[in-house]
């Protein structure tokens, strides 16, 4: 599964390849990406912002997707609004988490919409962490796009 998704974004995502972004682990409520260093360093010696912002967006996305894909919805999945707070230098190697709530608010309005075939939006956090600390956060509003 992690090599289909991998494949995916690099595909769609194509700066994915260039940032040396990831997939460690992933299931439908779970992700865990690692992006190295090396290729998305600034003039400071630290990892630049938009490339911490693109490797998060890039693992929520990927999130979501295996979790509509494991429930076989059919829908267009984009990113409506999203904002990061950067929140120490990320001056090594670092990694992005996400994670699904099952017991979310949010995912059972979501389940419901994609049931009826209505759009839906669906709200995620991802972590960027590096030297085990929590270097940044990107808040997205993912909208599921239905067909009608």
């Amino acid at each position: 599964m992690i090599n289909t998704y991998q494949q995916l974004v690099r595909k769609t995502i194509p700066l994915t390849e260039y940032m040396d972004w990831q997939i460690k682990a992933l299931s439908p409520m779970k992700i865990h990406c690692a992006i190295k260093l090396e290729p998305n360093i600034n003039i400071h010696g630290t990892a630049f912002a938009g490339s911490i912002y693109a490797s998060a967006m890039a693992t929520g996305w990927t999130l979501m997707k295996c979790w509509y894909d494991s429930n076989q919805y059919q829908a267009e999945l984009v990113a409506a609004e999203a904002n990061i707070k950067y929140l120490l230098p990320v001056t090594e190697d670092f990694a992005c988490f996400a994670e699904i709530n099952a017991e979310n608010e949010a995912l059972v309005k979501l389940t419901s919409r994609l049931e009826q075939n209505r759009t839906c939006g669906f709200p995620v956090s991802i972590e960027i962490k590096c030297h085990d600390q929590l270097c940044a956060i990107l808040d997205v509003n993912f909208v599921f796009k239905c067909q009608k």
